[in-house]
C-alpha cells in the first residue's frame, strides 16, 4: 500500500496548543511553526493516487482541527539539507548532483538559486532518489509539481466558490475521466462529458433537499 507524505500550509490558529493536541490525537505526522508559516505534514494511505489523498487529508484537517488549509507546502531544501536527510556527506551529495558518482538520469533541475544557492523541492529529489539510489530517501511518496498545482487550485476553489458551484465542478472532474473512457471505447457520441448530465445531478440533489426542507417545516 502506498503511503503519501502530504505537507500543507494552514492559517495560523488562535490556539496553537489545542490544534497540536488535536492533530496528534487523530493523525500521524508533524506540526511546525516555520518563520511565521504554520505547517502540517501528515501521512496517509488507502488512496489510488496522491491528489485524492491530499484532498481527503485537507478535508480531514479542516474537519478535525477547524483550521483553514491554504496550500501545499513545497518543502524546499538545499544540498546541505539533502545531505542531512539522506545521511550522506555534503561531498557525496555534491558528486551525486553533478553526476560524478553515477551515470544515468540527471539530477533534478533546481527550483531556483537565490544568491547562487540552489534549492530543490524535497518531494522531487526524493522521487529521483527512489528511482536512482534506493534506500537513502524517505519511504513515503510525495506529490509531483503538477499534482501539487492541481491540489492548490482545488483548495482555492473550495475556499472561495459557493457550495453549489463547487459541487458541480467537483462532480464534473470526478466523472469526466470515466465518461471519456466510456465514449472512447464505444466510439459513439462526443468525447466530452455531458454538461446536461452534471446539471441533472445537481438539480436532482437540490430538489431532494428542498423536498426534505418542506416536509420538516410542515
Amino acid at each position: 500500500m502506498t503511503t503519501y507524505a502530504l505537507g500543507f500550509e494552514v492559517q495560523p490558529p488562535c490556539d496553537v496548543a489545542a490544534v497540536e493536541a488535536a492533530f496528534y490525537d487523530h493523525f500521524d505526522g508533524t506540526v511546525a511553526d516555520s518563520f511565521g508559516r504554520f505547517l502540517i505534514t501528515m501521512y496517509m494511505d488507502g488512496h489510488d493516487n496522491g491528489v485524492s489523498a491530499a484532498k481527503h487529508a485537507a478535508m480531514e484537517l479542516q474537519r478535525r482541527l477547524d483550521v483553514v488549509v491554504c496550500r501545499m507546502d513545497r518543502d524546499l531544501v538545499d544540498a546541505s539539507e539533502i545531505a542531512r536527510r539522506t545521511g550522506r556527506s555534503r561531498e557525496s551529495i555534491r558528486q551525486i548532483i553533478h553526476g560524478e558518482r553515477r551515470k544515468g538520469e540527471a539530477f533534478p533541475t533546481p527550483l531556483g538559486a537565490p544568491n547562487g544557492k540552489r534549492i530543490w523541492e524535497w518531494g522531487v529529489v526524493n522521487e529521483w532518489l527512489r528511482r536512482n539510489i534506493p534506500g537513502i530517501g524517505d519511504p513515503e511518496h510525495y506529490l509531483s509539481r503538477d499534482e501539487m498545482a492541481i491540489v492548490d487550485a482545488w483548495l482555492v476553489r473550495w475556499g472561495t466558490m459557493p457550495r453549489d458551484q463547487h459541487v458541480r465542478s467537483e462532480f464534473y472532474e470526478i466523472t469526466a475521466a470515466q465518461m471519456v473512457s466510456t465514449d472512447f471505447q464505444s466510439r459513439r457520441g462526443s468525447h466530452r462529458p455531458s454538461v446536461d448530465w452534471v446539471s441533472y445531478w445537481n438539480v436532482r440533489r437540490q430538489t431532494q433537499t428542498e423536498s426534505l426542507a418542506s416536509r420538516t417545516a410542515g
